[in-house]
């Protein structure tokens, strides 16, 4: 009787084990999956600023949302307003939406894109819409392939693909030229 018992207990710990392993193996496991293209953190409502070696500000960014992702170190920021400091004058820059990729000094903006300088000493207020624009927050260089509308008090242009280079004062319009020139009288 006793070698019954075992040989039950034996039977019954073999079919036990069979079924537990049948069981891990219809299971699916979840595993997820690097190459995903996720927030890994996200900030709403937020201001930042980002200042030089001297303590001094450089620009403040203001958006309504933004996210990181880890994947490819990439940032897309929602509504971004952009304020840059500059002894040559200040300027407000606007998008729909911006992009930081892993070049952190280069800020993608999308869509409505409006770009204002006010006045300054040595300067006359510019604005420039377009539907891109990438700005290099170091060189200070502002750049599109897109059509850009300008206008200052004097003229208006519109030019297929623009440079501008705000610590020289150099504003290269690339093709297909059409303006206006109205003198302030």
């Amino acid at each position: 009787m006793k070698a019954h018992i075992g040989l039950i207990i034996v039977l019954a710990l073999a079919l036990l084990s069979w079924w537990f392993q049948d069981f891990l193996q219809d299971t699916p496991i979840i595993t997820a999956k690097k190459d995903e293209h996720f927030p890994d953190y996200f900030m709403e409502n937020f201001t930042t600023t980002n200042m030089n070696k001297q303590g001094q500000p450089v620009y403040i960014l203001q958006a309504k949302k933004m996210e990181h992702f880890a994947d490819d170190d990439s940032t897309d920021i929602y509504q971004p307003q952009i304020q840059f400091k500059d002894a040559n004058g200040d300027w407000s820059i606007s998008a729909q939406k911006a992009q930081i990729l892993r070049d952190k000094n280069i800020i993608h903006l999308y869509e409505k894109v409006k770009v204002i300088r006010l006045a300054s000493k040595t300067r006359g207020p510019l604005s420039i819409e377009t539907d891109y624009l990438s700005i290099n927050t170091e060189n200070k260089i502002a750049q599109t392939d897109k059509l850009a509308h300008l206008k200052t008090k004097d003229f208006k242009l519109d030019s297929l693909g623009m440079t501008f280079d705000n610590r020289l004062g150099i504003l290269k319009l690339k093709s297909n030229v059409k303006g206006n020139y109205e003198p302030a009288r």
